[in-house]
């Protein structure tokens, strides 16, 4: 049995979890239990929602008495618990899934909406530390969030999350608790970006994405100030210029809304919270609209433009 950190929370597991930093068994946080379950979701349980990717349900919930099951489609079973905070799960193929993509599934999927269901607001975003400042990239999956942490990193600058942060308000302010400081990326980024590297590992065996490892984060409180939040732009048009332009707080609101974390999304109270706590991060934090061209050729502007930018953010009360 060991333990490891994912943001507020300490998950206890006899499953393997490399990518998150191990804590001691006493280490303070939100306590949740994850282990193998005695069974998967029953026959003709009622479907409440699916997250889909075009036509394909990529995840599906149900509900179950207090707690939720969670189906990956040709992988995996998750039962829900929230009192106390439990994750069961059930493998649904034969073989069944290697470590790694159970892990990838638990890190990028499931525990992201435990946290968000106990009442956290858990966001789609990398988190990197330029000049001192730090600031989330917001977009949608394959929108380049990674690439860009990634071309960050190589450039001085510190990743403290790469896909999952949870945003708390303290003192006026929002902070972030990074959640797993790993990055993952296909080849073309790897090539560019790692060229060589040897220290990769699979995301899961359904892709090609390979984890790169971080530097962890050093001992201590582990959330930090956000100074700015940028929206990425569809790089389908981004046109040739680097353009970071200022977001209203409606705008914002809605992009972090639009990329948050959600478990029961018929939970009204959960919804109307949701909404308050976005419109508070929104009118909190500088938000700005980020567009520029996917070209490897062009990443040095990209990095300096973005480095100039975040050099002018208001200094903080």
């Amino acid at each position: 049995m060991t333990h490891h950190a994912f943001g507020p929370a300490v998950i206890r597991t006899a499953l393997p979890l490399p990518s998150l930093p191990r804590v001691p068994g006493a280490a303070a946080g939100l306590p949740i239990a994850v282990d193998l379950a005695t069974a998967g979701i029953p026959d003709h349980t009622p479907w409440q929602h699916h997250w889909l990717d075009g036509d394909e349900a990529l995840l599906s919930l149900a509900r179950q008495g207090a707690g939720y099951w969670l189906r990956v489609p040709d992988q995996a079973d998750f039962l829900v618990l929230l009192d106390p905070a439990r994750v069961q799960v059930w493998p649904t193929r034969d073989p069944p899934p290697d470590a790694a993509t159970l892990e990838h599934l638990l890190v990028d999927q499931i525990l992201p909406r435990v946290l968000a269901q106990l009442g956290g607001s858990v966001v789609h975003a990398s988190t990197v530390r330029i000049g001192g400042r730090h600031v989330l990239f917001l977009g949608p999956s394959g929108w380049g969030k990674s690439t860009l942490a990634g071309l960050l990193h190589r450039h001085g600058h510190a990743v403290l999350s790469d896909d999952c942060v949870q945003l708390v308000a303290e003192g006026g302010r929002f902070r972030a608790i990074p959640t797993y400081p790993s990055l993952r990326l296909y080849e073309d980024s790897l090539d560019a970006l790692f060229p060589g590297i040897d220290t990769t590992t699979a995301v899961a065996a359904y892709t090609r994405k390979r984890r790169v490892p971080m530097p962890a984060p050093s001992a201590g409180d582990p959330a930090v100030a956000v100074d700015a939040i940028y929206l990425l732009g569809d790089p389908a048009g981004a046109g040739d210029a680097i353009r970071i332009g200022p977001l209203r707080p409606a705008e914002t609101c809605l992009a972090l809304i639009r990329h948050s974390f959600r478990l029961d999304l018929a939970d009204r109270a959960a919804s109307a919270m949701q909404l308050a706590r976005c419109g508070e991060i929104a009118r909190a934090v500088p938000a700005f609209g980020l567009d520029y061209p996917r070209d490897f050729a062009r990443q040095e502007a990209l990095v300096q433009a973005i480095a100039d930018h975040v050099a002018t953010l208001p200094t903080p009360h």
